[in-house]
């Protein structure tokens, strides 16, 4: 069971034989090529931006790309149930022109307020975790958000910028590349544990080249989701992790009890011995299950990492495309 969706032949070629759902959608290839592109923007707007404002739970790509773009970073931080402090991120940005970046950790959207002191600064809402963003127009209360499908869809890339400005993105796609191919052969493999090595345009790269594979293109603008049905899939699986572990020693982040209709990406907990994380992957691949550490974090921004929580984060697979139940019975 893997954490992300298996691409699906039979979907692309459902997909061919039907009318455009999304004709107005524009797809670039990663999240991380979105949050590369918003940079781009804002910086042609002949903003002068101080400095990128992002959680210390964030994985390393988002800090390559702000350090390709040589802006400095500052951080604030996220305890274990993915809430933060207002009042710190004012003070961190209280000298304006700042990117401030807001993270809905795995599909569990938080309440964020933008106050008075923060709206002399771009906010970006990240959304790589959200199923939901396909549907959903620009941020209610951000300047640009993002997301990344092939982390809730059997795509092979793309990801979406919503913005309340204008942006300069062609409507265009690519071949798949080599990596991507096998990647959508991974359905073949007996044992489908593991994390994904798919490769990726460099951030310095034209942006051009960073499109959306024509496959996934196609799926994304064509095919109509059983949303409810993922969603409620998903659910399920996140439910029996909560059974299933309730017992053995690990601390849950989040409960989707209290979050109607919330899709997760995964199942988010922490283990309370550093020691127990490499036995989880291990019990992992001995089931055939996809469970890694999360997340992988610049050498950069260890230094803002307490000795806490945020280096012992697991994630469990809810993949909508099986049932633990039945895996475990």
């Amino acid at each position: 069971m893997t954490l992300q969706p298996i691409f699906d032949y039979k979907i692309l070629l459902k997909s061919l034989f039907r009318k455009k759902i999304y004709s107005n959608k524009v797809f670039v290839k990663s999240g991380r090529l979105a949050f590369n592109h918003i940079i781009n923007t804002v910086k042609a707007s002949d903003k002068k931006i101080k400095k990128v404002i992002l959680p210390n739970l964030i994985c390393d790509e988002m800090v390559m790309v702000v350090k390709s773009q040589k802006i400095d970073i500052e951080y604030y931080n996220v305890d274990d149930e993915l809430n933060y402090s207002i009042s710190e991120i004012e003070d961190i940005s209280d000298d304006g022109a700042n990117i401030i970046v807001f993270v809905n950790y795995f599909g569990f959207e938080s309440n964020h307020s933008i106050t008075d002191k923060l709206k002399n600064n771009i906010i970006v809402e990240d959304n790589a975790h959200v199923l939901t963003a396909i549907n959903n127009s620009a941020s209610s209360f951000a300047d640009y958000s993002f997301s990344s499908y092939r982390k809730l869809l059997p795509v092979l890339s793309g990801a979406e910028i919503n913005s309340n400005n204008n942006l300069d993105l062609m409507n265009s796609s690519r071949f798949p590349d080599f990596g991507e191919l096998i990647y959508s052969l991974r359905n073949l493999k007996k044992n489908r544990s593991g994390v994904s090595r798919m490769g990726h345009d460099s951030y310095k790269s034209n942006f051009n080249l960073s499109y959306i594979d024509v496959f996934s293109k196609t799926i994304l603008e064509r095919y109509n989701f059983a949303y409810d049905e993922i969603i409620t899939n998903r659910r399920h699986n996140f439910k029996f992790w909560e059974q299933y572990l309730s017992n053995k020693d690990l601390v849950f982040m989040k409960s989707i009890d209290s979050n109607v209709g919330i899709c997760p990406y995964a199942f988010p907990c922490y283990v309370i011995d550093e020691n127990d994380i490499n036995k989880w992957i291990q019990w992992g691949k001995l089931h055939n299950l996809t469970i890694i550490q999360w997340p992988k974090y610049h050498e950069n921004t260890l230094k803002y990492i307490p000795d806490n929580f945020l280096k012992r984060i697991l994630l469990f697979p809810v993949n909508h495309q099986f049932d633990l139940t039945e895996i475990f019975s």
